[in-house]
């Protein structure tokens, strides 16, 4: 993976030469969603469960298999309509998510050190009590050192991703490079500006 991290142009010169493997792309999405899956459950661990049944590793684990599922398959069927490349478009959609393993990473380093502090009561089983609980939780994850570093990680992993998009196209799609990086950060812009600025 620290190929395609840092000498991508490279690395896909060399996965030119072999049949394409989408299915490997998703693994990555996967991971991408996974790592910082854990690096929120780490960080919110003194917060308590706020789905209320279920451990909380395991929605986070469904949640993972999902979003990978769903992001792959956004960006593969995005690439493959403007290049025609068919399953090396969904390995290269996989691929651009390897920076959010690293960015998970770091986020795990910063949960540990700084997790998330509330003075908050148990999760309350009244339904009626459960909307001013979750709103107070809602705003302690917001106002934390987790949350600030998370933002900013996850723009730095979208330049990033961006990067590798754009040496993926160049190999693969030279003449359509540029158009997509475009698609790619409408498409992350789309999902990504309204957690930023409101969430």
């Amino acid at each position: 993976m620290m190929d395609v991290l840092l000498e991508p142009v490279k690395f896909f010169e060399k996965t030119r030469e072999r049949p394409p493997r989408p299915w490997l792309g998703y693994l990555v999405a996967v991971l991408a969603s996974l790592v910082p899956g854990l690096a929120s459950l780490v960080a919110s661990r003194e917060l308590g469960n706020p789905v209320g049944f279920g451990p909380s590793w395991l929605w986070m684990l469904l949640g993972a298999l999902v979003a990978g599922l769903f992001f792959w398959g956004l960006f593969g069927v995005a690439f493959h309509f403007a290049t025609g490349l068919g399953a090396r478009a969904f390995e290269l959609a996989g691929w651009a998510f390897a920076p959010g393993v690293v960015v998970g990473l770091l986020l795990l380093a910063v949960g540990a050190l700084f997790p998330i502090q509330a003075d908050l009561p148990p999760r309350p089983t009244d339904p009626s009590q459960f909307e001013n609980w979750f709103r107070a939780y809602q705003t302690a994850v917001r106002a934390s050192t987790y949350t600030q570093v998370s933002r900013w990680a996850g723009v730095l992993s979208v330049l990033w991703s961006a990067w590798i998009v754009y040496a993926g196209g160049r190999v693969f799609a030279e003449k359509r490079a540029v158009l997509l990086v475009v698609i790619f950060l409408v498409i992350e812009a789309f999902f990504m500006v309204p957690g930023f600025f409101f969430g």
